[in-house]
C-alpha cells in the first residue's frame, strides 16, 4: 500500500506520517487478530480433528481387532462345517455298508427260506402220494374183497360199503386239505 506524504520543510509531514502510522498500526492490529483468532480457529480444528483421528485410529484398531476375531471364527466354523459333514459321510457309508450286509443277510436268508419250502412242498406232495397209494390200495382190496365174496353175503357188503364209504369219504376231505395245503404254500412262494 503506497501513501503519498506531503513534504515540508525538513522532510515529510510529520504528523501525516503518524497518523498513517498509528492508522497502519490499527490496521496491523485489526487485522493480527483476525489472523490470531483464525489460528486459534484453525487450532481447535485441529485439536478436533486429531481427536477424531484418533478415536478413528482407536476405532480402526477396534475393528481390526473384530475382523481378526471374525475371521478367526469363521475359519472355525468353516473347518468345523467340514468335519461335520465328513464325519456325515462317514456315518452314511457305514450305514449304507451295514445295510447293504443286512439285505446281503436277508436275501440268503430268503433263499434258504424258499429251499426249505421247496423241499417241505416235495415232501408234503411224496406223503399226499404216498397217502392217496395207500387209500387206493385199501379201496382196492376193499373193492376184490367184496367181488370174491359174492352177493351172497349182503350182510357183510353193507358193513364193506360203510367202511368204503368212510374212506371215499376221509379221501375227498383228505385230498381238499392237502390242495388247499399245496395252495397256501404256492401263493407263499408268489409272495416270497
Amino acid at each position: 500500500m503506497k501513501k503519498a506524504f506531503s513534504c515540508k520543510i525538513y522532510g515529510y509531514d510529520k504528523k501525516e506520517v503518524d497518523r498513517y502510522l498509528i492508522e497502519m498500526k490499527k490496521d496491523y492490529e485489526v487485522e493480527l487478530g483476525r489472523k490470531r483468532d483464525r489460528m486459534l480457529e484453525l487450532a481447535e480444528e485441529t485439536r478436533a480433528l486429531r481427536m477424531e483421528a484418533q478415536e478413528q485410529r482407536e476405532l480402526i484398531e477396534k475393528l481390526t481387532e473384530q475382523e481378526k476375531y471374525v475371521s478367526r471364527a469363521l475359519i472355525k466354523a468353516e473347518q468345523r462345517a467340514q468335519t461335520i459333514i465328513e464325519e456325515g459321510r462317514r456315518k452314511s457309508a457305514k450305514e449304507m455298508e451295514q445295510l447293504v450286509s443286512e439285505k446281503e443277510k436277508w436275501r440268503i436268508k430268503f433263499r434258504q427260506v424258499r429251499q426249505e419250502l421247496m423241499t417241505f412242498e416235495r415232501n408234503l406232495l411224496q406223503v399226499i402220494e404216498k397217502f392217496r397209494d395207500d387209500i387206493n390200495y385199501y379201496s382196492a382190496k376193499e373193492i376184490s374183497d367184496t367181488i370174491l365174496v359174492g352177493d351172497s353175503e349182503t350182510d357183510g357188503n353193507d358193513s364193506k360199503t360203510s367202511i368204503s364209504y368212510y374212506f371215499e369219504k376221509n379221501e375227498d376231505e383228505i385230498s381238499e386239505e392237502v390242495a388247499s395245503s399245496v395252495e397256501n404254500i404256492r401263493k407263499e412262494k408268489v409272495i416270497a
